[in-house]
């Protein structure tokens, strides 16, 4: 009995063929793909975590500034930090309702104080507290 050849053209030996090398590589690309998406999300997310974050500390230092370096008196003041960053901070006299209210301490009354910093056109965060002062416009 005669052997016959292999119609691989060769001897006992196996492959992959064109088409499974081809699949292969698709499956990888997407694979590779996805994942690369998902890396750059979560960069994205953490870029503006850090962001948000800084915005907020930045924010609560001006408002820690509210009383001692910027005075408790109504109105706005506004500015630029080092970073680009805008700041606005707006102080308003706070009505308790109550007429009598500001006769205990006599001589400090209650304002509420908005801090906002704004890092991008559409983008900002706002804190807001209540501080004690004189009475002013």
């Amino acid at each position: 009995m005669a052997d016959h050849p292999n119609p691989m053209g060769r001897s006992g030996e196996r492959g992959f063929t064109l088409m499974e090398v081809l699949v292969a590589f698709t499956i990888l690309t997407v694979a590779l793909g996805g994942l690369l998406l998902a890396f750059s999300n979560g960069l994205r997310t953490t870029d503006r975590a850090a962001t948000i974050s800084t915005a907020t500390l930045q924010a609560q230092s001006l408002l820690e500034q509210v009383g001692e370096s910027i005075p408790v008196r109504v109105g706005r003041v506004d500015g630029v930090l080092e970073d680009g960053s805008r700041w606005r901070i707006s102080i308003e006299r706070y009505d308790t309702g109550e007429s009598g209210a500001a006769a205990v301490v006599r001589t400090l009354f209650a304002y509420r104080v908005d801090v906002r910093v704004e890092w991008d056109t559409d983008r900002a965060v706002t804190l807001t507290t209540m501080r004690l002062g004189p009475e002013n416009g």
